[in-house]
């Protein structure tokens, strides 16, 4: 037995597969179909597309790189403080001195509502709710550890009368 193939001319118009579709009325029919020229495209923007999130990650990495340099740059860097006109105020300090002055204001800064001062700064209600929610916790598993305790005496104590009474009959 032999099988001979002939195949007369391939290019990428050529048709390698057809899509189907069903109509209620009528049945299966053709949709579509798809060439050597479809499948070949396929397989570009695939690769193309695993390619592109290599080459964003890159691109991310190399301008990290560039910026970096320029941002310990401008945070070691002295710069001058100014008023509303533009005058100079004070020494020039560095943008690393700033940052830390404005989160010392913001670890030492009061409650704008709270007229007594007894909430404190924002520093000792961050610490104090930190506290009070582990607390929380531990209590509340000390408490269900001595439900767990008594239900279980209770337990023990109502068998040992359902006991004594089935005794008694």
């Amino acid at each position: 037995m032999n099988i001979t193939v002939k195949i007369d001319e391939v290019s990428l118009a050529t048709v390698v597969d057809q899509a189907l579709a069903y109509d209620d009325e009528n049945g299966p029919y053709v949709a579509g179909e798809r060439t050597i020229g479809h499948l070949v495209a396929e397989m570009i923007v695939e690769r193309l597309t695993q390619d592109r999130d290599r080459w964003y990650e890159l691109r991310s990495t190399v301008i990290r790189e560039a910026v970096l340099p320029a941002i310990e740059q401008a945070i070691a860097t002295p710069i001058q403080k100014t008023s509303l006109y533009g005058d100079p105020v004070g020494d020039p300090v560095t943008l690393r001195e700033v940052i830390v002055d404005e989160a010392r204001k913001v670890i030492n800064a009061k409650d704008p509502n709270d007229y007594r001062g007894d909430k404190g700064t924002f520093l000792v209600r961050v610490v104090r709710e930190e506290v009070s929610n582990a607390l929380r916790a531990e209590i509340a598993a000390e408490v269900a550890k001595a439900k767990a305790a008594v239900a279980d005496e209770i337990g023990k104590q109502v068998a040992g009368a359902v006991t004594a009474a089935m005794k008694a009959r």
